[in-house]
Parts: structure tokens; sequence; C-alpha cells
């Protein structure tokens, strides 16, 4: 398959970049200030904003020609941009950007705009291994976030991938993603086989479909697929972003859904996650510190592009803030609300069973299932809110420090 073009003006570091760009699967090509007519046309664009003017302005003006090329634009804390510059097409990313999360953040680029990635295994990609490389697939993956723990991510994450196998039948793969802390095997029975972990001392190149096949374990009551980081806290470290985004392009390809239980926290790996998502289900309680974080993580979503694929959950709906008034807070509709059941789910978890299957016929049960629905029906959720600042997308992203 042809390597996707990227088109791109980095400065000092073009090097490293460039070389992390090729071993990815991409073809990137450098911009010339002093020929701007003689650019080719490409599939993305990188500029860094704090170039001269006569590099920023003709090289988007090139991209945007015609037709928009989706561009990422690199800013610091100090950097302005002008008017010109900056479309709905395009993302943010803050300064300094290592070259691997250059790489994917480009990646979740060309998701977002139709595109396959470059390999399906995720191995840096050599000029052979590319022709014949299987491309990545079309599974809906789906993060559930949250950015304070203890608000039943994990129970959302569990029942809402049980839940969909039984109302499609479809392949669902349930991927534990919290790095370090989570454990979706401690809430879900599944034979417990290896982890991501155990593949962390092979190279990339070994990071194929049968490798990842013998990680996977099968919870024998529904037939979700279940793909864990691992268990020992002491081995987290190992687990790379690389080796997350390659399990995800494995998953994509073989799963009609993926659900991914993530960390709640900012670090690359769970920004990784989330920007390859198709849709981010933020799962919120109506308690005022959850909401307070929530509303921040909002904030950061919307200057990193995110904000359209999010869906708000409230969990233990029945108890504390109106609903009504988390919407208000957040700016967002409330797309599904789960009631407290806390003894019942707490039974099924000491029991490794999915609410949805213990104890079918109940109100929470019920609520996982429409939480569900939101992937499979989502004709039937509320539509996003107008967001409530009209500011350029930009405008309040240099007093913040992301790294993805």
């Amino acid at each position: 398959m042809e390597r996707p073009t990227i088109l791109l003006a980095v400065g000092r570091d073009a090097d490293a970049h460039t070389d992390a760009l090729r071993r990815a699967g991409f073809e990137p090509l450098l911009f010339d200030a002093a020929d701007p007519s003689a650019a080719p046309a490409a599939d993305l664009g990188v500029i860094d904003c704090d170039l001269a003017p006569e590099v920023v302005g003709p090289l988007y003006a090139h991209l945007h020609n015609g037709t928009a090329t989706p561009t990422l634009l690199l800013v610091g804390g100090e950097t302005n941009l002008p008017e010109s510059i900056g479309g709905a097409g395009d993302e943010v990313a803050l300064k300094p950007l290592p070259p691997d999360a250059l790489v994917y953040r480009l990646q979740a680029l060309l998701i977002r705009t139709g595109r396959h990635l470059p390999v399906e295994s995720g191995a840096w990609a050599s000029e052979e291994g590319l022709s014949g490389a299987p491309i990545a697939g079309e599974g809906h993956v789906v993060s559930v976030f949250a950015p304070k723990g203890g608000v039943g991510k994990t129970t959302i994450s569990v029942n809402m991938a049980v839940a969909l196998r039984q109302q499609t039948r479809a392949e669902v793969l349930l991927f534990d993603a919290d790095v370090g802390v989570g454990n979706v095997t401690s809430v879900l029975d599944v034979p417990y086989r290896m982890g991501l972990a155990d593949l962390a001392d092979s190279p990339p190149e070994e990071w194929t479909d049968a490798a990842f096949e013998q990680v996977v374990s099968q919870h024998p009551d529904s037939g979700v697929k279940v793909l864990t980081w691992g268990t020992d806290p002491a081995e987290s470290e190992r687990v790379s972003v690389d080796l997350l985004l390659a399990a995800m392009r494995w998953a994509r390809n073989h799963h009609s859904y993926v659900i991914v239980d993530n960390h709640p926290g900012y670090d690359d790996r769970t920004m990784a996650m989330l920007a390859v998502s198709n849709e981010i289900f933020l799962v919120v309680t109506p308690e005022v510190g959850a909401l307070r974080n929530s509303s921040q993580f909002l904030e950061l979503a919307r200057e990193l592009g995110l904000i359209n694929g999010i869906r708000v959950v409230v969990n233990r709906a029945n108890h504390g803030i109106r609903v009504q008034d988390m919407a208000s807070s957040l700016g967002l509709p409330i797309s599904a609300t789960v009631v407290s059941n806390g003894p019942k789910a707490v039974i099924a978890s000491n029991e490794g069973k999915p609410v949805v299957l213990k104890f079918p016929r109940e109100k929470l049960a019920d609520d996982l299932h429409a939480v569900a629905r939101l992937v499979t029906e989502p004709d039937l959720a509320p539509q996003a809110a107008t967001q409530r600042s009209t500011r350029r997308w930009w405008s309040r992203i240099g007093a913040r420090a992301s790294e993805a």
C-alpha cells in the first residue's frame, strides 16, 4: 500500500521527526519555503507555528488550497497565530512534541479522516514489509474515561462490552488500558493468560496478530474477548505507547467493537488511547469533585479537538446533584444515566459476573444496556449542545501543558 504523505516544517528537530515517521510507515516531505510552488500534495500537514511567517503562511496556504488538508499545528505558550491559520479539520499540539508523540497524533488524525493506518501490526515498517502488510480494520473504538477514580468507570466498561455482545452478537474486545492500576479481570472472571507486559521485551516487528492472539482471553458466558495490560504494577512501565497503539491497530482489525477502560489521568498512554478512539464516554458521578474534574477534562478536550466525540454518562445518577444541573455545568447533554444499586453491583463484582448477566431484570442492567445502545443506535443519543465559547479553538491552549 502507499505510504500516507506528511508535508511538514518542524525546524531544528526535523531529522528525528522524519525518521520516526518513516519507521511508522509514513512518507515525510519537508517543505521548501524558497520554492512553495514546488511543494507536493500531501495527506496530512505539520507546521511549527513559531517558524518564520514566510514559512508558516505559504505552507498553510498550500495545504488548504482547494481541498483542505488536515494539519497538526505545533504551538508554544507564546505562539500568536494569525487569523488565517486554523480551521475545522486542523488540530493543535503543544511543544515540545517528541517524535513518538508526533507519530501517534498523526495516526489519530489519519483515523479521524477515514483513512487506514499504514500497517496493522504496529511494527516499525520497512520498505519490504509495507508492500504486503495488512491495513487496519474498521472496528469502532469507544474509550471509557474518567479523570477521577472511584466513579465506576471499569464497571461501565465491562458491562457495556458484554451488553454490546448481547445486542449485536458481533466480535467485541474489552481492552484494559488502565496501565499499572486497573484490571478488568478483577470484575470479569476470565481465565488469565498473559498481558501486554509479556510482549514488552519483544521487538516491534514481533508484535504480530499471532502475538496478540496469545495474550487474549475470552469470557465464557458472553463471548467477549479481553486484552489486559497485565497484573503486576511493577511491570507497568514496560507497556509503552507504541505497544498500546500496536495492540489497538490489531484490535480494530479483528473486532467490530473495542471498549477501552482507560487510566484516570493525562499520561501519554491515556492520551494516545483517547486520540485514536471514535468516541469517548466520560463517566461522571453527581458529586462536586467529579464534576469539577470532568469540566477540566472537557476544556482540555475542546483544545485538543476531541470534544465532538464525547458522550457524558452519569453513574449513580439517582443521588446527589441533579442531572439537569450537571448538563448545564458541563456544557454538554447527558447521553445516559445509570442508577445506583450498590449491593447488586458489589455482589456481581465479587462473583466476577457483569451486572447485565447476573441481574438482567434490574433497572441497573437496563441502564447499562442503554449505555451500550449509544453505540449501536447513535441516532437516539442527545445531540451535542452548542459550545459555550465561540473563541478560536487554540485561544486558551497556551495556559495548559500537554505532551499529547
